[in-house]
């Protein structure tokens, strides 16, 4: 393997891993609460601290991987994840419950911050590297469900947590074979000689995170409901696939929406590799508020729709709003200095997934007050505001730089005379 293949390999991974254990949560929440004796209401705000952790720890994550080694962050992130993970699955109580979430938050925590830190640093194609990092993580979006839905066909809730801390212990292991040395700013630099304002468009960035603030919450909330949803609004599909579970099985309805969840991410999985495109080929900008503006239909479907209209427009809704993660992540990229990267990635977990943990709040009191059916008409307002930040980030930032592009095409403005736009970090 090149040293940029095993770079993408070990954030590729950790990103599976990551986003595998932070998606079984919802998928579990039916059985959990009938062991328990809970209403889902009372078991959702359990997940608060993992999701409120994964995000609050971003900054720091971040401005700790511009200062040291960034590949050893990732394999304590691994390690960590698997370890939280297996104290989870034995759990005797939900108080312990939420403590090995919040671990599990705690680790996970590290990744996002650190991974595209790394891949924006020191790969030039970043559009094409975050798109394959971005499917990964859609692998493991899909993965969490899928694998929670098939244990729980034939086991309990707490063998779903055990056998994702067995992987990420196995993910550790593995990321000795993907060794690679990390190179230094001042030899990037000089390497490539581009990059945002020598203070960065710290204004227009936080016009983005302000978007992404309000994209995490949706993300978030989407997630967290889909599984109960799906149980309660897609019960035709259900009844036409519960042949698959075994007679007898108590969470055999649980088990069969997780499964019809996971396979939702392949949706999200095509959106990765379509947005990975769209960010090396057209001004950022744009692409983001393109496909902000054409998920608002799809959330607004999921309003009222049932059965297989509810399954495809969910999916759609994935491809558009988590297909745009490429563009996003190369977007924050042009308008930071690049030596301060992994910090403002941590920045932008920090609001998405730091802030969009309040979510799982959301949602139980929506459901709690007006019913789960309430949940889209809200979340389709978060999307409206979210595609309005968009274009005002374009139409406040278009005088000052006409253009924002991936590195292949500044290289090409560069030799057309554009150097003015962009100084050295």
């Amino acid at each position: 393997m090149t040293r940029d293949q095993k770079l993408v390999a070990i954030v590729s991974m950790s990103h599976f891993l990551i986003h595998m254990n932070m998606l079984v949560f919802p998928a579990i929440v039916m059985p959990f609460a009938r062991e328990l004796g809970l209403t889902p209401a009372e078991v959702f705000p359990l997940s608060f601290f993992m999701y409120f952790l994964y995000g609050a720890l971003a900054l720091p994550s971040g401005y700790l991987a511009d200062k040291w080694s960034k590949t050893a962050l990732l394999r304590i992130c691994m390690i960590g994840v698997g370890v939280s993970a297996v104290s989870a699955g034995f759990s005797t109580s939900s108080h312990s419950f939420a403590v090995s979430l919040a671990l599990i938050g705690v680790f996970c925590g590290l990744q996002h911050p650190v991974g595209l830190g790394l891949i924006a640093k020191e790969i030039e194609a970043q559009g094409k590297a975050h798109g394959i990092n971005g499917m990964f993580g859609s692998i493991g979006e899909a993965a969490g469900p899928m694998l929670a839905g098939i244990t729980l066909l034939f086991l309990d809730w707490r063998w779903v947590y055990i056998i994702t801390g067995v992987m990420g212990v196995l993910g550790f292991i593995l990321s000795f074979a993907l060794s690679f040395r990390e190179r230094e700013h001042h030899e990037i630099e000089k390497e490539r000689g581009l990059g945002p304002s020598k203070n960065g468009y710290w204004v227009y960035f936080a016009i983005l995170c302000v978007a992404m603030t309000l994209g995490g919450l949706t993300y978030r909330a989407n997630l967290t409901a889909l599984p109960v949803f799906f149980e309660t609004r897609a019960a035709s599909i259900l009844n036409f696939i519960k042949d698959a579970a075994p007679a007898g099985s108590a969470n055999a309805s649980s088990g069969l929406a997780g499964m019809l969840v996971s396979t939702l991410f392949l949706f999200s999985m095509a959106g990765q590799y379509v947005g990975g495109r769209l960010a090396d080929s057209m001004d950022l900008r744009k692409a983001y508020f393109i496909t902000q503006a054409a998920a608002l239909p799809f959330v607004i479907g999921m309003s009222f729709l049932t059965g297989w209209w509810l399954y495809f427009t969910s999916g759609l809704f994935l491809f558009l709003t988590l297909g745009m993660q490429p563009i996003e992540n190369s977007l924050v990229a042009r308008l930071i200095p690049r030596r301060w990267l992994s910090t403002g990635y941590g920045i932008k977990f920090t609001f998405t997934f730091g802030l969009g943990s309040a979510a799982v709040y959301q949602v139980a009191y929506v459901g709690k007050r007006a019913g789960l059916e309430w949940i889209y008409p809200a979340l389709s307002a978060q999307v409206f505001l979210m595609a309005l930040t968009a274009l005002l980030l374009l139409a406040v930032s278009s005088r000052e730089i006409p253009s924002i592009m991936n590195v292949e095409k500044d290289k090409e403005a560069k030799k057309l005379g554009g150097e003015a736009d962009y100084m050295e970090a």
